[in-house]
């Protein structure tokens, strides 16, 4: 819905590019109107609620109110009004040619990523590579001789070898420890020496736990068609040292079979190469991606199928083929003993193959023994419950201002057809969306009924009190106005008013959270009427928001992941730190292409291929999607937010939620559409939070990714255990998974894996594992 926007003064002299702020006020003065939050009145509503005690309105003592349940109507200023906004601030029309956050943007920088991604990974080449010096195969000597070794204890690290920054391995080795919060080191064997100082501590123990080479051979194209090798023969001859000292695994996550540097017992068939595959999961490599169910689809992604070679000493396993079954992935071990995989196809992070092998990567490199952890989430928002939606006619191309509002019979279908994906679909036994509410269009004394009579002003009112736990509610201001520029008392009353209305209504609230209205007050908007959004920065956000978050006890503020300052692209499973309020937590939403003012498929599509396709105003498509290919390009994108391991919620608009045939929803046919794409490739659960305990998550992910530089942990393999230790005098957050069932500290199962966390003092922790 678009958001209705208070006037805005005219002079902007104080800010060249946003709106002049509201003059500043006395602490007092604030303290009065935030205490007396007297909204505009209308025929029938309740009288002003008398100011409170001073002394009493604290966060704690707001919350302790609201879970309760013991608010009285008198204290709720304003309600039952869905159309227009209270009086606030003087109303005005929005451009309904507009959607409510800039439509065609925030999904163009989706599908510009996908895009770059494949013709990335479409045109990575290798070949024949040479080496440096005379290596003979697996023979060389040593490069760890005189150095003091106890190859029993390794660090919990990782090492990713590579050819430079240029090398279009890196940003998937990263991406991939990034996803599973694994401490990792970086070499560039183009320019830094690979010797026994980079690969063992002064006290004798390994440095890594494992290695991830961007490419078997670190390959480097030094003039068009010759290959050679970063590292030299003694380099190569290092590594293969220290591998098979301390019991290092190393992955390969791109090669051009052949016998050097290394042997691993596969040829690569050069005339086979395509940048197209469908790769079946061998019985043993079960053992590796145990819950991949299907085919892996390989595209837009150069790969060189490859036969089998005996080998002497050497003994390979496929984990992966094709249909004539060439292996594009395979387990060797080397004579000496070292376990090596290599994999044949170029990666992505944003490509599908690449994120749907990732975490069988991570558990067999790892032995699922590592700092960090890793699980997948399902987090479904739907904004402006009780509020009315625009509406595009397909049959017109015009957009019909607030033609549509939830009925109560939308929301007992939309109850049931949440039922109905949590039992048909194993992977997502706990789904359930989570309602951004605005109160003001709540009938706050509609009857509490699953079943409204005739007579019942507001069925929409009476259905959601009886239907209050079936989902997750959260806060979105009560008359869903622009944040941009709202004073803090403002914006306080439009918190604790809506919020009043939700523990009167009986809602379970996240009172943690807060959707604000379009995501305003964080940096995020239009220069001029009719323009779209600029991202001016978290620094640009409303300060004197962030303060009202803080009174209320709201430390999660819902961001937009379309908007680069509202997510951290170093810190992919981070939230971000407001600038403004060190209180306040960002967590970043990914937006659909379900557009807000759609109710129906034919909608749906037409609002989408008015943008999209090829008369559109943002063409991409040389032709316009009917509603299944609109679905699929969309849900081809989200997937991979899926399996990335980010804790991001998808959001929607109430709009999406009308039941346009018996059992449908637009949001659930999206639902729907996006598990059946990831059950027909994963058996993986997906977690749904609710906002408050997603809010501690990202929280807890926050503080492990902030703290984890300052950890050392090192896995003693004979004993099985993993001492960790914190460097400063603060204490560290960790996560750390493999733990032992016999672990003393708090452990949580996901996939059948035991993740601890914990925090460590000056006498750091020990933790029990239990290796792959």
């Amino acid at each position: 819905m678009p958001t209705l926007k208070p006037v805005r003064p005219t002079d902007r002299s104080a800010h060249p590019h946003r709106p002049r702020r509201l003059g500043p006020r006395s602490a007092l003065l604030l303290l009065a109107l935030t205490l007396s939050a007297c909204g505009g009145g209308q025929q029938g509503a309740p009288a002003p609620a008398p100011v409170p005690d001073t002394a009493a309105l604290t966060p704690e003592a707001i919350e302790a109110k609201l879970t309760s349940g013991n608010v009285d109507l008198s204290e709720i200023t304003h309600y039952g009004d869905p159309v227009t906004a209270s009086g606030d601030g003087a109303y005005v029309q929005p451009d309904v040619d507009l959607p409510d956050e800039p439509y065609a943007p925030t999904l163009i920088a989706g599908q510009q990523l996908r895009d770059s991604a494949q013709q990335a990974a479409a045109s990575a080449r290798l070949g024949e590579t040479r080496v440096p010096g005379s290596l003979r195969a697996q023979a060389a000597p040593s490069g760890l001789s005189g150095v003091t070794l106890t190859p029993d204890r390794t660090q919990l690290q990782v090492l990713i070898l590579h050819a430079g920054a240029a090398d279009f391995g890196l940003p998937s080795a990263r991406a991939l420890l990034q996803a599973h919060g694994i401490p990792f080191t970086t070499l560039d064997a183009t320019t830094a020496p690979l010797d026994a100082a980079a690969l063992v501590a002064p006290d004798g123990t390994g440095r890594y736990q494992a290695v991830v080479l961007t490419s078997n051979a670190l390959t480097t194209e030094t003039r068009p068609g010759y290959y050679e090798s970063a590292l030299n023969t003694d380099e190569w001859s290092t590594l293969f040292e220290y591998e098979r000292t301390f019991g290092a695994r190393q992955l390969a996550l791109f090669g051009y079979p052949q016998a050097s540097p290394e042997d691993y017992g596969l040829r690569a068939a050069p005339e086979l190469a395509s940048s197209a595959a469908d790769l079946t999961v061998t019985p043993a490599g079960k053992a590796v991606f145990a819950d991949l169910t299907g085919a892996v689809p390989v595209r837009y992604a150069y790969n060189y199928p490859s036969r089998l070679e005996a080998v002497p000493g050497v003994t390979t396993t496929p984990v992966l083929t094709d249909a004539n079954g060439n292996v594009l992935a395979a387990t060797s071990t080397s004579p000496d003993g070292r376990e090596r995989m290599l994999l044949t196809m170029a990666q992505n992070p944003y490509l599908l193959h690449t994120q749907l092998l990732g975490d069988g990567l991570i558990q067999w490199l790892t032995r699922g023994v590592h700092l960090g952890e890793y699980r997948r989430f399902l987090q479904v928002d739907i904004d402006d419950w009780f509020l009315y939606a625009d509406r595009f006619d397909p049959t017109t191309g015009k957009i019909v201002p607030r033609d549509f509002r939830l009925r109560g019979s939308d929301a007992l279908s939309l109850r049931d057809q949440q039922s109905a994906v949590r039992t048909q679909y194993p992977a997502a036994p706990n789904f359930r969306y989570a309602q951004a509410f605005n109160g003001l269009g709540a009938d706050v004394t509609a009857p509490n009924t699953c079943a409204p009579a005739a007579s019942v002003a507001d069925p929409l009112s009476a259905v959601t009190k009886c239907l209050a736990n079936s989902f997750d509610w959260v806060n979105h201001s009560r008359d869903h106005l622009s944040m941009d520029t709202m004073n803090r008392s403002d914006a306080f009353t439009q918190l604790y008013q809506n919020a009043l209305i939700g523990s009167y209504m009986r809602l379970p609230m996240s009172l943690r959270a807060v959707v604000t209205p379009e995501h305003s007050g964080l940096g995020w908007y239009s220069p001029a009427a009719g323009q779209n959004k600029v991202d001016y920065g978290l620094n640009a956000g409303n300060r004197e928001l962030m303060q009202a978050t803080s009174l209320m006890g709201m430390r999660y503020v819902a961001s937009n992941h379309s908007v680069p300052s509202q997510w951290d692209p170093q810190c992919p499973n981070c939230g971000v730190t407001s600038p403004l309020n060190p209180l306040t937590l960002l967590v970043p939403r990914w937006p659909n292409s379900v557009a807000y003012n759609t109710t129906a498929p034919d909608e749906a599509t037409g609002q989408y291929n008015a943008v999209f396709g090829p008369g559109g105003t943002a063409p991409y498509w040389p032709k316009n999607l009917n509603y299944d290919e609109f679905l699929a390009q969309d849900v081809g994108i989200s997937v991979i937010h899926l399996l990335s391991g980010t804790a991001w919620p998808h959001y929607m608009h109430q709009g999406n939620l009308k039941e346009y045939a018996p059992g449908r929803s637009l949001a659930t046919d999206w639902v729907r559409a996006l598990l059946d794409t990831y059950s027909g490739y994963s058996t993986l659960p997906l977690n749904t939070l609710n906002w408050n305990s997603l809010g501690l998550y990202v929280d807890a992910r926050t503080r492990y990714e902030g703290d984890k530089g300052s950890v050392v942990a090192v896995f003693d393999r004979k004993l099985n255990t993993v001492q960790v230790q914190r460097s400063g005098a603060a204490s560290r957050f960790v996560f750390l998974s493999g733990a032992a069932a016999s672990a003393t500290q708090k452990t949580e199962v996901y996939a059948g894996r035991r993740m601890a966390q914990f925090t460590v003092g000056s006498a750091g922790t020990t933790v029990p594992v239990t290796p792959r």
